[in-house]
C-alpha cells in the first residue's frame, strides 16, 4: 500500500512539472521594484524615529519635550514643503540643468499613467526623495537644540527641505542636471559628472553645512563654553537614548543605501547586497575607530554617543560611493571616517562652536569624506554597470583616462553645493534674526523649554519613591525619599553600594531627604539637626546588609 502511494505522489510530482513546463511564468520588474522602493522608503522614513531619540538622550532633561516637538515638525513641514514646492524643484524639466520647471504639487504625468507599474514607480520615488528631503533637514534640528526656537526651526526645515536640498538633488540626480553623471558627453561636467550614488553630498553635505551656519550665527548655549576656549559638559537625558537612536538610523541606512539602486533588475540584484555589505562593514570600522582613539586619549572616557557618531560618520561617507566600491575599501571609508569625526569635533570645540550632537562633524564633513572616497575608490566595472557601458570615468586611484575628471568633477559640485547652501542659509538665518526669532531668551533657555513653551515639564519633577530591603538579620525595612525624577535609579545605586561595606548601620529607614545634582543624598536641616549640609556619601550612611532591593514610586 505505501509503494502505490509513493508511485501515486511520483506521478503527481511529474504531472505538474509537465503542466508547469508548458506555462510561462512572467514577473512584472516594474511592479517588485515599487514595492521594494515602497519598502526602503519607509526604512529612510524610520530614521527619523532614530533621530528624535538620539537628541533626546543628548539634551538636559528640561528640553526633552522641545526635542520631540522639533522632530515631529520637522518631518511634518519638511513633507507638505517637498510636496507643494520641492519635487518640482528637483524632478521637474529644466533646460538649464540648475532646477525644475514643472511638477509641483507632484503633478507629473507618471502618476496618472494608465501603466499601474509606472504609477506605482512614480508614487514610491516621490515618497523616497521626499524622506531623503527630510533627512537633509532634520539634521540641523539637533545641531541648534537648547535654544532654537520650534517656530524658526520650522521655517528653516521648509526652505531646506522645500528649496535648498531639492536644487541640489536636481542638479547631481535629475534626467537634465548640471552634475548628472548621464547626460551624455559634452553635456555633463567633464564628460563625467559627480559620483554621489546615495547623498554623501546631495543629503548630508547639504543637511551639515545648514547646521554648521546655523551653529556659528546663533551662538553657544549659555555656560557650554568657559573663558578661553574651556569647554564645559552639559547635561545629557540618557546613554540609552543616544545608542537605541544611534542603531535605528543605523538600520534605516540599509534602506536609505540599497533603496538607491531602485530596481531588482538583472545584475542590481547583486548590486543591493554588495551595498548592503558596504554599509554595515563601513559602520563597524568607523565605530571602532573612534573607540581606539579614545583609548589612546583617555581609557577612562570612552563614550557611548561617540561610536555612535563615528559610526554614524561612516555610514554619511558610505553613502556617496556604497554601489561603486569593492567591499574591501568599506574599510578604508570607516577607518579614515572615524578619524575625521574625532578631528572634526575637536575642531568644533577648539573654535566654540556649539553643535549639541556633533551633527556638523558627522554630516557636513563625512559627507565631504564620502564624495571624495567615490572619486578616488569607484570602480570601473561598477560604474559602467550602474550607468552603462558607455560611462567613460573610474575612481583616480584605477588610473583610467577619465580618473582626473572625475576627481575634478567631485571638486567643483562640492564648491558648488557650498556655494548655494551658504547664501541660501545664512539669507533665511539673517531674516530670523532681523525678527530676533533666532533665539529664546536666556530666562527661557535657562528654565528649560519644556517649562516655558511646552506646558511643563516632561517628567513630575518631585515623586515619593519608597526604598524597601532586607538587612543582615533579614528583616524588612523601607525607606521613603521625595526625589527628583530620574535620580531613583541613582538611590538605589548608592544603596547598593552601602550594602557592600562593613560599617555599623545607622537608622535611615524613616530619614526623608532630597537628591542633589549629582546624585548623592543630601539630609533635610530640619530632620538632621547638627549636621553638615554636605552631601552624604555611600559610606556615610554604613550598611543594610544583603539585600533585596526593590523600588516603588508613587
Amino acid at each position: 500500500a505505501s509503494d502505490a502511494a509513493a508511485r501515486r505522489a511520483t506521478r503527481t510530482r511529474d504531472e505538474r512539472s509537465r503542466a508547469m513546463a508548458g506555462m510561462q511564468v512572467t514577473l512584472d520588474v516594474q511592479k517588485v521594484d515599487a514595492v521594494f522602493f515602497m519598502y526602503c522608503a519607509t526604512l529612510v522614513f524610520a530614521m527619523q524615529i532614530g533621530f528624535a531619540m538620539l537628541e533626546v538622550g543628548s539634551v538636559s532633561i528640561r528640553n526633552t519635550k522641545s526635542v520631540l516637538v522639533k522632530n515631529c515638525l520637522d518631518l511634518c513641514a519638511s513633507g507638505v514643503a517637498y510636496y507643494a514646492v520641492g519635487y518640482g524643484l528637483a524632478w521637474g524639466a529644466g533646460e538649464d540643468g540648475f532646477a525644475g520647471r514643472d511638477g509641483f504639487g507632484m503633478s507629473s504625468a507618471k502618476f496618472d499613467s494608465a501603466n499601474h507599474a509606472t504609477a506605482a514607480g512614480a508614487h514610491a520615488n516621490a515618497f523616497f526623495s521626499a524622506c531623503f528631503a527630510a533627512t537633509s533637514a532634520t539634521i540641523v534640528s539637533g545641531a541648534v537644540a537648547e535654544r532654537f526656537p520650534f517656530q524658526s526651526y520650522a521655517v528653516l526645515s521648509s526652505v531646506v527641505a522645500g528649496v535648498i536640498f531639492p536644487i541640489v538633488s536636481h542638479w547631481a540626480w535629475a534626467a537634465n542636471g548640471w552634475a548628472n553623471p548621464v547626460k551624455g558627453a559634452g553635456r555633463v561636467l567633464f564628460d563625467v559628472g559627480v559620483l554621489d550614488y546615495a547623498g554623501s553630498g546631495v543629503v548630508h553635505v547639504t543637511g551639515g553645512l545648514c547646521a554648521l551656519w546655523a551653529v556659528y550665527v546663533v551662538g553657544a548655549r549659555a555656560g557650554r563654553f568657559s573663558h578661553g576656549r574651556q569647554a564645559n559638559d552639559m547635561p545629557q537625558q540618557n546613554p540609552v537614548y543616544q545608542v537605541i537612536g544611534g542603531m535605528l538610523m543605523w538600520y534605516g541606512w540599509f534602506g536609505f543605501n540599497c533603496g538607491s539602486v531602485r530596481t531588482l533588475a538583472e545584475e542590481h540584484l547583486i548590486t543591493v547586497a554588495r551595498v548592503g555589505l558596504v554599509t554595515a562593514l563601513s559602520g563597524c570600522l568607523g565605530g571602532i575607530t573612534v573607540v581606539c582613539i579614545d583609548m589612546y586619549r583617555d581609557r577612562s572616557r570612552v563614550r557611548p554617543a561617540r561610536m555612535i557618531n563615528g559610526i554614524l560618520t561612516a555610514l554619511v561617507s558610505s553613502s556617496g560611493g556604497a554601489a561603486f566600491v569593492e567591499i574591501g575599501v568599506s574599510l578604508v571609508i570607516g577607518v579614515v571616517a572615524g578619524v575625521l569625526y574625532v578631528w572634526a569635533s575637536d575642531f568644533m570645540v577648539r573654535k566654540k562652536l556649539d553643535d549639541v550632537v556633533d551633527a556638523v562633524a558627522v554630516h557636513f564633513f563625512g559627507g565631504i569624506w564620502g564624495i571624495v572616497a567615490s572619486a578616488l575608490f569607484s570602480a570601473p566595472k561598477f560604474l559602467k554597470h550602474f550607468y552603462g557601458d558607455s560611462y567613460k570615468g573610474c575612481g583616480l586611484l584605477y588610473g583610467c583616462s577619465h580618473g582626473g575628471a572625475v576627481f575634478g568633477a567631485a571638486l567643483v559640485f562640492l564648491l558648488a553645493l557650498c556655494a548655494w547652501v551658504s547664501v541660501t542659509a545664512l539669507t533665511v538665518l539673517a531674516v530670523l534674526k532681523y525678527f530676533n526669532a533666532l533665539r529664546v531668551s536666556a530666562d527661557r533657555e535657562c528654565n528649560g523649554l519644556d517649562r516655558s513653551m511646552h506646558g511643563g515639564s516632561s517628567y513630575t519633577e518631585f515623586q515619593t519613591t519608597i526604598f524597601r530591603f532586607k538587612d543582615k538579620s533579614g528583616s524588612e525595612s523601607q525607606m521613603e525619599m521625595r526625589v527628583r525624577a530620574g535620580d531613583a535609579a541613582r538611590f538605589a545605586m548608592v544603596l547598593s553600594e552601602i550594602m557592600e561595606t562593613d560599617a555599623k548601620p545607622t537608622s535611615v529607614a524613616t530619614s526623608r531627604r532630597s537628591s542633589t545634582s549629582d546624585g548623592s543624598l543630601t539630609p533635610s536641616p530640619s530632620q538632621s539637626p547638627g549636621r553638615s549640609s554636605a552631601p552624604l556619601l555611600p559610606g556615610d550612611l554604613g550598611s543594610l546588609g544583603e539585600a533585596k532591593l526593590t523600588i516603588t514610586e508613587e
